[in-house]
């Protein structure tokens, strides 16, 4: 291999042939030009470590040379050779750029020495150039390591998540990301768990399912690429601007996916580009070591966790948790509920069984319940007979479906029937829900044992209505019926429309049996709800062609579905809860009219109704 590539330039053919002929003797690899537009010529196709050229030459001279050829390569070597008179021309030659200059005549060392030095600082300047870049790269890889210390500092999914979001917007320069973590190792659907920047969490999908994902995102699953996907989205600031395409970079390790973390925006509207996308890859491999130290923990702190009798978790660890929600809940604006089951004293039970056959009875009971429960229900054990139930991202109506479907599960168990001889006597279930019913554990606890307590002095108790068909639980409440003028049943039906409007965003549902005589005025009132569109299902009952004018949204069932022929009301929701049932014909002293807001009846009284008529009816 020779010592460096050589281009001599000399208009006399004897100093090209000496050149040649000395440098080639040392081991050079030389090839000449016979003027500078030759020389040229030559550059444009080819690289050569030194340039050694006359200065006096016709056409292109050799200074012209040096700054032609220093416009195109600032680093080109240039060995100016001259004779003595023209030593000043060479000094301005060298000004312009030329690295050394010789004088003719010149020997081998003469020409060897200069060679070698320049060669020598080459070197030197290139080996200075890789040690500063390796010592950038150790100062990249030091900082990288340093940033993601931070990652490894918490073992909670929901503070990593927001700092891996954050980690990968800085290093991107990312104005805006949200990252989906997998619950659960082994997970294909991931949950949305943090955000930063310029995003609007309410429009973010809360899953994200990665069996779901279009071709585009192939070479992310199977590679574990992080990718721009090419679809430009609006900004949605209002200015009419366009967003750049997005990054997604997969967490991915061991060669399975984690999780995946979405930037947008760039600082000054540049796109993601390859170092990007290296960057992004590095620190998320860190990221993703600390979701498999995350994920790990909590696999073993909810085993951890467990109170041994019942197989419940402990009442310390489920109020962690709910903490843990709340702030969840608050940065993400999502509901969670509460579920208190309290299945009364076991003093019976303690006195008929020992402490091994009664954990045996404790666990049976857990078991049932929990198998009404969803995957993402946690079940903790309070006391000996009292139960808490986390309902993530459920709201008070999500909660009354879960809470009615434990009682199912434990009256249909048969479980209680061992304490109490109808197995129902003294179960009892409250629920509270985050933002509704309280932002903190302490205030969500006070309203369940305020729930609670309404239960046991409830009517639904009093009136022994648990368990008792729709119809049933009208005749009985029919018979504490008190008088009231004859258009009252109207003016609570228009009032109930009314709050629909007023709460367009809370679930629930308005059931409305007003009779044959009512309903005529009802219809119309419902009329104003044309063009809204209430998260409040209305349900009326009449025939087709009695349902209200105008594109209300409005479910009609046939009277002859209607388990009871009596003309009622029921509203229930996030908010207050109501029902009225009344005589259809007023008597001499005014109308047989019965109206409550017992929560836990209403609540019986829709659950019942929803099973007779056969229909959802959105609880």
């Amino acid at each position: 291999m020779p010592k460096a590539r050589i281009l001599a330039v000399d208009d006399q053919r004897y100093f090209r042939e000496l050149i040649e002929g000395l440098l080639t003797g040392e081991g050079y690899q030389v090839q000449t030009a016979s003027n500078g537009e030759e020389a040229l010529h030559i550059l444009e196709r080819e690289d050569f470590d030194v340039i050694i050229t006359d200065l006096v030459m016709p056409g292109i001279d050799g200074c012209e040379l040096v700054e032609r050829v220093k416009e195109r390569n600032p680093d080109q070597e240039i060995i100016m050779v001259t004779g003595v008179v023209d030593v000043k021309t060479a000094v301005e030659a060298m000004k312009q750029g030329a690295t050394d200059y010789i004088l003719k005549p010149f020997d081998r060392k003469t020409l060897a020495r200069s060679l070698d030095g320049i060669l020598q600082r080459r070197r030197l300047r290139e080996e200075h150039a890789r040690l500063v870049a390796e010592n950038l790269e150790y100062m990249e890889v030091l900082s990288l390591y340093e940033r993601a210390q931070g990652l490894f500092s918490t073992l909670s999914l929901e503070p990593l998540a927001e700092r891996i979001i954050e980690g990968l917007c800085l290093e991107t320069r990312a104005q805006g990301g949200v990252v989906w973590l997998a619950q659960d190792s082994g997970e294909t659907r991931f949950r949305l768990m943090g955000a930063r920047g310029l995003i609007r969490v309410d429009e973010e999908p809360e899953e994200m399912d990665i069996e779901r994902l279009g071709a585009e995102f192939q070479p992310l699953l199977d590679e574990g690429q992080s990718i721009v996907v090419d679809a430009a989205r609006p900004r949605g600031d209002g200015d009419g601007g366009v967003r750049s395409a997005p990054l997604f970079v997969p967490i991915r390790h061991a060669g399975s996916l984690l999780g995946l973390a979405r930037l947008t925006d760039k600082l000054e509207g540049e796109v993601f580009d390859d170092r990007d996308r290296a960057a992004a890859e590095k620190f998320v491999s860190c990221g993703a070591l600390a979701v498999v130290n995350a994920l790990r923990f909590r696999s073993l702190e909810r085993r951890s966790f467990r109170d041994p009798a019942t197989k419940a978790y402990t009442h310390a660890y489920f109020e962690d948790v709910v903490r843990n929600e709340i702030q969840k809940a608050n940065r993400f604006g999502r509901p969670f509920s509460i579920v208190r089951v309290d299945v009364g004293s076991l003093s019976t039970l303690r006195r008929s069984t020992s402490e091994s056959q009664l954990g045996h009875w404790l666990e049976g009971l857990v078991h049932h319940v929990t198998q009404a429960l969803r995957a993402t229900d946690l079940m903790a054990v309070e006391s000996e007979s009292r139960f808490v139930v986390l309902l993530p991202e459920t709201d008070s109506l999500g909660a009354a479906v879960l809470k009615e479907r434990i009682r199912a599960a434990i009256e249909r168990s048969g479980v209680l029937d061992s304490v109490r001889g109808d197995g129902k006597g003294e179960l009892s279930l409250a629920a509270a829900s985050f933002p509704s019913d309280g932002t903190q554990l302490e205030s969500l606890d006070r309203v369940l044992d305020a729930r609670l307590e309404e239960h046991r002095t409830s009517l639904l108790r009093s009136l022994k209505l648990e368990g008792a068909p729709f119809e049933q639980a009208l005749e009985a409440l029919l018979e504490h019926a008190e008088l009231a003028p004859p258009e009252m049943p109207e003016r609570v039906a228009r009032f109930l429309i009314d709050e629909v409007s007023r709460r367009p965003l809370d679930r629930g549902v308005l059931i409305l049996s007003p009779g044959a005589q009512r309903l005529p005025a009802v219809s119309e009132h419902l009329g104003q709800l044309a063009g809204t569109e209430p998260r409040i299902e209305v349900v009326l009952v009449c025939e087709e062609g009695e349902a209200p004018k105008g594109g209300a949204s409005v479910t009609c069932v046939a009277p002859r579905r209607s388990p009871s022929a009596r003309p009622f009301l029921i509203y229930y929701g996030e908010g207050p809860a109501y029902a009225m049932v009344f005589e259809d014909k007023p008597g001499d002293d005014g109308l047989a009219f019965f109206h409550t807001a017992d929560r836990a009846l209403v609540e019986h009284l829709a659950f019942e109704l929803q099973r007779e008529l056969g229909v959802p009816l959105g609880i």
